[in-house]
């Protein structure tokens, strides 16, 4: 799965001009992100990674066999810094769900560990209200007990029973082969 860094953008208009269809990844800071970007493309050093969080600031925007690009959104809920840098944050994460016009799907990546939050919740109900299609990526499943993680899956599937929900980890693979295959039928349904 070739897959190359594009670019860097703070706001939709300075996307790369493409009718390719976009898939994005939003969660909070320290999620796994970049990581997951990486697992997903098999491509260690794609993405960015950093032990610390809000480090992605930007739209950063990688395009996958010349098919679709893949979009790495900031994380939210990142503590340190200015009420402002963070609020310019999620106005960069709204305008793009809001105006992206190739926009497919997004990744909502949870924390394994922890479930999601309320912010994470916001997340969803944003997406919902603006009736953008997503799916909930449960990263990190290899830090937790097979008991815990069936038990944060059976929670979360009552919680949103009509969203696609994918159990993750970098370490074992689970989780790779269907989002692959739902980013295939997201890019097959849509005509350039």
């Amino acid at each position: 799965m070739p897959a190359i860094f594009l670019k860097s953008a703070t706001s939709v208009q300075e996307l790369p001009e493409s009718e390719l269809p976009q898939v994005a990844f939003v969660g909070r800071s320290n999620v796994g992100k970049s990581s997951l970007l990486n697992h997903l493309t098999g491509q260690k050093g794609l993405a960015r990674e950093s032990a610390t969080p809000g480090r992605t600031q930007h739209l950063n925007v990688f395009e996958v066999n010349k098919r679709y690009h893949l979009v790495d959104l900031p994380g939210y809920g990142f503590a340190h810094g200015s009420k402002t840098h963070r609020e310019g944050l999620s106005q960069i994460i709204r305008d793009y769900m809001e105006n992206a016009p190739n926009l497919r799907l997004v990744f909502v990546i949870i924390d394994g560990r922890h479930g999601p939050t309320a912010l994470d919740r916001g997340m969803i109900t944003f997406l919902q209200a603006e009736r953008v299609p997503f799916a909930l990526i449960v990263n990190k499943m290899d830090k937790v007990s097979t008991a815990e993680a069936h038990g944060r899956e059976r929670a979360m599937r009552t919680d949103f029973p009509t969203v696609p929900i994918i159990l993750h980890s970098n370490v074992t693979g689970l989780g790779r082969g269907e989002m692959l295959a739902l980013i295939e039928n997201t890019v097959k349904t849509h005509k350039v």
